[in-house]
């Protein structure tokens, strides 16, 4: 299979030659390391070999054996689902708006004990008994469920006979985490700002944002299959965009959805991995669950395990989700259900425009759901028109947000809170089992200083990252360490200074920027394929490491690293026994305050999936590095346990190398 890469197919043309060690010798090279296409690489390699399972499917028993395997796999990936919580949530009804042939009852669900839901649920007023039900979670809207196109979806839905329960997302709406009750906003935003804030740790715990999101929908469902109203047998689900996502798995993982229609969401991920830095480049990563590409899913994966329950794709022609994946996602799909001898319950409309919940996307929605909830032999498709009503006439809050009307807990410390109650702890594994390491693809750049030192005294090696000025610009701590005989070499790892991937930006936003730049969504991709920057960079240091090692004969070298660096520097040091020493600046001493409630961003190539699940926080990385000494310079953040080898400084040594020179003396 080839990928779209557009432009991106030659990123790694036209990077400047680079005094490389890497290979061997001080030659330039035209073409310097291009993480972002290595991850591409990868990601194609786990497509084919999914794409060849897949296609040796061929009997309903061999079907039904892979979704087994795919269900279980999806759920291990979420780390599973919270307990499951007896009967429907307990409801708060908070008003109610009386339409001409319909009603919306605002009402408040308890997803988790203190943390609620703000929905609305719409309800036809003539009724011949039980009328079908349909769970919609919203997409991207800072507005959520008030959305003007949403309403204009959820009414229709309920002129013909549906009852719709829409809810807001997480960090959307009248759901933000991170409220400011002076300046009314959040303190990021309410379309993914708040995703990628709330997401990111989460990553650490081994579970994602979307285990949560898909819970609030499996609560969701809970309550509409209670309503005395509802057929539970007659299920669907709809949504677009981030609903899109929703739909797909919930979906796939429950049951009663006997009807779905995933919008504006599907391709194949590693096409997505292709086009969203320039495409769609916010912060998302409830969509990026950890391994889902690598353990053989995908968005095709997710789809086979609807099969044999009907199953409608709405795509767009123009949509950041490239539809050549879409296309393809369908046809792999398509067979998996002619297999099932269900052909004609997967069907796929296109429509002709960009990405968004269109008429023709709408339309094919109230055909699809009249055909097999309803099971009308003449679906009726024409949209009704209808006025949506403005936004503050659907809030649920009299405040206009959970957290501040009804003191709904935030989600991330309830998170850690249940993340802490397990029972059952993971098994522990090594640092460098976690980290991933792949030295068959390590590269960096070195940079050679006027600082040589000499063989007894210690060689520095000073780690760049993008958080903070390159080390070629201190000259004066360079300076200040040969004037010391010590030695000092500078080093880029994949995807860092010279080996930053050509042509990629983000305009109007930082390269780090965490919630929406370049360097958050390579990460992002690594998580998909079940890697992350860290360990990359980490194999990057390691094999400097051992170049200087036989280049210069040193044997105390000593690591360097400032803000991302730093993380780098003391995981590399805590893997290779035979580092002397490291010194970090501007570095967080723990992770456990992310979980805090007011809400830190973090890029997610500062983030080791699994490690405060599988191995410990910061604290205990430094504690490996031990009885080898560690200076640490205006960090922040406490460590989770004593640590003797730990000496920490306010001032900088990179502004005063007296303080990295004194602190290094025997």
């Amino acid at each position: 299979m080839t990928l779209p890469l557009s432009r991106r197919e030659f990123l790694t043309t036209g990077l400047a030659a680079s005094t490389l060690l890497a290979h061997g010798a001080d030659a330039p090279r035209a073409e310097g390391a291009n993480v972002h296409r290595q991850l591409l690489e990868l990601a194609a390699e786990a497509e084919k070999k999914r794409r060849a399972k897949f296609a040796a499917v061929k009997t309903p028993a061999e079907l039904e054996t892979l979704q087994k395997e795919l269900r279980q796999k999806f759920l291990d990936l979420l780390d599973g689902l919270p307990a499951v919580a007896a009967g429907a949530p307990a409801v708060k009804k908070t008003g109610r708006i009386d339409g001409d042939d319909y009603t919306i009852d605002k009402l408040v669900y308890e997803s988790l004990p203190g943390y609620f839901v703000s929905a609305l649920l719409y309800l036809p007023k003539k009724r011949d008994g039980a009328v079908p039900g349909i769970l919609s979670p919203c997409g991207h809207s800072n507005i959520g469920k008030a959305n003007a196109t949403y309403q204009t979806l959820h009414i229709n839905l309920a002129k013909r006979g549906y009852a719709v329960l829409t809810y807001d997302p997480v960090g959307q709406a009248e759901r933000s985490q991170f409220w400011d009750k002076d300046k009314e906003r959040s303190k990021y935003n309410l379309t993914c700002g708040e995703h990628a804030v709330l997401g990111n740790p989460l990553y650490l715990l081994g579970t994602s944002l979307a285990r949560y999101r898909i819970w609030d929908g499996l609560r969701g469902l809970d309550y509409l299959c209670s309503l005395p109203e509802v057929d539970p047998k007659k299920i669907g689900c709809v949504g677009n965009s981030g609903g899109g996502t929703l739909t797909a798995y919930i979906a796939a993982i429950d049951p009663r959805v006997l009807a779905a229609v995933p919008g504006c969401y599907i391709t194949t991920l590693p096409r997505r991995m292709g086009n969203r830095i320039e495409k769609d480049p916010d912060s998302d990563p409830e969509q990026d669950v950890f391994g889902i590409v690598s353990e053989g899913i995908d968005h095709a994966g997710l789809l086979a395990l609807r099969a044999p329950k009907p199953t409608l794709l709405c795509t767009a022609v123009r949509d950041f989700f490239p539809i050549e994946g879409a296309r393809e996602t369908f046809d792999e799909v398509k067979r998996l259900y002619e297999v099932a001898k269900v052909g004609e319950r997967f069907a796929k409309v296109e429509a002709d425009a960009g990405h968004g919940l269109s008429i023709t996307l709408r339309q094919a929605t109230y055909g699809w759901f009249d055909r097999w909830l309803l099971e009308r032999k003449e679906p009726r498709e024409e949209e009704i028109k209808v006025t949506p009503r403005p936004a503050k006439e659907l809030l649920v809050c009299a405040d206009g947000q959970v957290n501040v009307t009804y003191k709904s807990r935030p989600l991330l410390p309830l998170a850690l809170e249940l993340f802490r109650a397990r029972k059952e702890k993971a098994p522990r594994v090594t640092l460098k089992d976690l980290l991933g390491m792949d030295p068959d693809r390590a590269d960096f750049h070195l940079t050679k200083t006027d600082a040589v030192g000499k063989l007894e005294q210690p060689h520095v090696v000073c780690i760049n990252g993008n958080e903070s000025a390159d080390w070629q610009t201190e000259a004066a701590f360079v300076a200040a360490l040969g004037k010391g005989e010590i030695g000092v070499t500078i080093v880029d790892t994949r995807g860092v200074g010279k080996l930053r991937p050509a042509g990629l930006e983000v305009k109007g936003h930082a390269y780090t920027d965490p919630l929406c730049g370049v360097e958050e969504n390579i990460a992002y991709n690594a998580f998909l394929l079940g890697k992350n920057l860290l360990g990359m960079r980490v194999t990057d240091v390691l094999k400097t490491v051992a170049k200087i090692r036989t280049d210069t004969k040193a044997t105390k070298v000593v690591l360097c690293g400032r803000k991302d660096a730093a993380l780098v520097a003391v995981f590399a040091a805590a893997v290779d026994p035979e580092i002397h020493a490291v010194a970090v600046e501007e570095m967080s001493l723990s992770y456990w305050p992310l979980f805090e409630a007011e809400g830190t961003a973090i890029n997610a190539a500062s983030i080791l999936p699994k490690m405060l699940r599988d191995y410990g926080d910061i604290a205990t990385v430094l504690a490996a590095v031990a009885p080898r000494k560690v200076l640490a310079c205006a960090t922040t953040g406490k460590p989770d346990q004593p640590l003797k080898n730990l000496t920490r400084r306010e001032k900088r040594f990179s502004s005063d190398a007296a303080v990295l020179l004194d602190w290094l003396k025997p």
